[in-house]
């Protein structure tokens, strides 16, 4: 999404299974960027270039600081993603730079063409014959491996699986859903930390404040410092509303500040990892039916998923 200069890259994403074979079938195509033609075939690796054959990204979409993003630019690219990515929750960008994505209800990962919109391939986390059923609210990669996490903040850890594989995964209990709904996964490679964001309370600790938590890889518990509180009456005044209720989170892989967006207000926000806020702003509504994804390419560019409600999620670069 449009931005000046500047950029690097993020990871995150999921997984999950007990063993388990299944072919999944037809990998159906989104929309496509000029020059990839519409008749390719399913499952095809389409060429990742930039649009209209140009040798780089064009400047002004990729940046480090939120301030530096210009959501309501005419020069981002929307593609609309096929049908079965309607509810399209969480992204996460692998360390070699693609995109990871899953819906809201099975334990399902897509990886998504950013540059077109394509599916290049799906895989699931499978109980047996049939995908892990759980309301995933999102993905995120550390150290090759995919976690995702489930709003009662089940985190289900699995290998990435080729085109039509079913994987085996681990479950942990964070004990975080005692807390809060989940609403968001990110991962800090600095700290080999989880990022868990809290959406809505659910202990009088919590009430009327938001909340990240931290989870070790290593140890595969919550870290030492394990809470960071954000100060939610300052987000949502600085987007005129009187909430601010999470969607999503990502870290940026130059600043290391959190980029937290709100589907219900239509708002992104920078924080950063003491839980100072640094800025806020809204998206333009016509264009982000409703925010739940967020993710940075190699560039800086900023990726984000809209779920479709009664129409096609989209993507947003």
């Amino acid at each position: 999404m449009a931005a000046r200069p500047r950029g690097r890259l993020v990871a995150g994403f999921l997984c999950a299974g007990v063993a388990c074979l299944l072919l999944l079938t037809g990998i159906d195509q989104g929309g496509r960027a000029d020059g990839v033609p519409p008749d390719t075939a399913p499952g095809t690796e389409v060429a990742r270039t930039p649009p209209d054959g140009a040798e780089a990204w064009p400047a002004g979409q990729q940046g480090v600081s939120l301030e530096d993003y210009d959501l309501n630019a005419a020069s981002a690219t929307r593609w609309e993603l096929p049908a079965r990515l309607r509810e399209i929750s969480g992204l996460a960008m692998t360390a070699d730079h693609r995109l990871l994505a899953h819906n809201d209800e099975v334990g399902v990962v897509f990886e998504i063409d950013y540059r077109d919109g394509s599916i290049v391939k799906e895989f699931q986390l499978a109980d047996m014959a049939d995908p892990v059923a759980g309301d995933f609210e999102g993905i995120a990669v550390a150290d090759g491996r995919i976690y995702v996490v489930t709003s009662s903040g089940r985190l289900y850890e699995c290998p990435e699986g080729a085109a039509g594989q079913s994987v085996l995964f681990r479950v942990y209990a964070t004990g975080v859903g005692r807390q809060c709904e989940i609403e968001g996964l990110a991962y800090d490679e600095d700290a080999r930390e989880l990022l868990l964001m809290c959406k809505d309370a659910r202990s009088q600790g919590l009430a009327g404040r938001l909340a990240v938590y931290r989870w070790s890889i290593d140890e595969k518990r919550l870290g030492a410092q394990a809470t960071v509180v954000l100060p939610v009456g300052d987000l949502a005044r600085r987007i005129g509303s009187t909430r601010y209720q999470p969607s999503g989170i990502e870290r940026h892989p130059v600043s290391g500040n959190y980029f937290v967006v709100a589907a219900r207000q239509g708002a992104i926000a920078e924080v950063t990892p003491a839980g100072e806020v640094l800025a806020a702003k809204r998206f333009t509504a016509a264009r982000h039916r409703q925010v739940e994804g967020i993710a940075f390419a190699a560039d800086g560019a900023l990726i984000v998923a809209d779920e479709g409600g009664g129409g096609r999620g989209t993507l947003t670069v």
